[in-house]
């Protein structure tokens, strides 16, 4: 089992220099990183992938890109044909000058993580749960029978459409039948740990779980704040169950996560490479019970 960290609590703005961050992921420990393209769409020129691609590879020890979060800022269970066709543009766009920039540093097949729903304040559920098969089966024409990738569609917070074990299973369902290329499904533990023990809800996915966003919530009750995993004190989130049910289902568990503006980037990272550090020595520890 290896890990990899998300760029996600670097690129918040747009003054954000995108490679400068590879260095301190190289210098923690990481050679693998999922990259966050929703915070950079609204930056993504030509320039400014080749810069993102010098940076993988001028990191020090070169670093592997494992996944991309694709761009969400489109929903893609819009009832708007406009907006969904929105957000398959832009999907389309960060295939093309993105990671066609950077496809040399890529995995292969690479991840691509979507949001399948979006907040049932702004578009209710039913209207989501009635448009995603469109969404889905537009983006499946996107990608076509490309098998450099493979689509995984993320469980999301409670307040969105795709946040409990039904829902996500029937977007994997429709990606199943709509894509032509692998499809599954993204758990992530913060977002069903606010409602649900994370370890049952993936328990109850798991044969479809194709990639992990592994970070805790720490009892919030409310707000999105993806910590670092296994506090002593604060989680409950069980994550020797959770590393159990992923050991032999995935190669690689990623961390993504929000870093507090108090602590510097190098010192959270440092904490951040223990914790995922412990937690291949949880997956390691189940595959010795096998």
């Amino acid at each position: 089992m290896k890990t990899a960290i998300s760029t996600s609590m670097f690129w918040k703005s747009a003054s954000t220099a995108a490679a400068g961050c590879f260095g301190v992921i190289a210098a923690a420990g990481f050679d693998l990183i999922e990259l966050d393209a929703h915070n950079l769409f609204n930056h993504l020129t030509v320039r400014f992938a080749s810069s993102v691609a010098e940076g993988l590879k001028n990191s020090g020890p070169p670093l592997t890109v494992s996944s991309v979060h694709m761009p969400y800022l489109y929903p893609l269970s819009s009832p708007s044909k406009s907006a969904r066709a929105s957000a398959v543009k832009s999907y389309a766009r960060t295939v093309e000058t993105l990671i066609g920039a950077i496809e040399a540093s890529c995995l292969k097949p690479l991840t691509l993580v979507f949001h399948p729903g979006i907040n049932t304040d702004k578009i209710p559920y039913a209207g989501q749960k009635a448009a995603i098969e469109k969404g889905i089966k537009a983006t499946g024409a996107l990608f076509g029978t490309d098998r450099r990738f493979r689509l995984a569609f993320e469980n999301m917070l409670s307040s969105h459409f795709a946040a409990t074990v039904e829902d996500i299973l029937f977007v994997a369902d429709l990606a199943a039948a709509s894509c032509g290329v692998e499809t599954g499904v993204c758990f992530d533990s913060c977002h069903a740990a606010y409602d649900y023990s994370a370890h049952e809800f993936l328990e109850k996915i798991i044969g479809r779980v194709i990639a992990v966003h592994l970070s805790d919530n720490y009892n919030q009750s409310c707000g999105e704040f993806h910590a670092i995993p296994m506090s002593l004190i604060h989680s409950k989130i069980d994550w020797r169950s959770v590393s159990e049910l992923l050991n032999n289902k995935i190669d690689i568990m990623t961390l993504e996560l929000s870093k507090p503006p108090a602590i510097s980037f190098c010192a959270y990272l440092k904490m951040t490479k223990a914790a995922a550090d412990e937690l291949k020595s949880f997956a390691a520890r189940a595959a010795e019970k096998v």
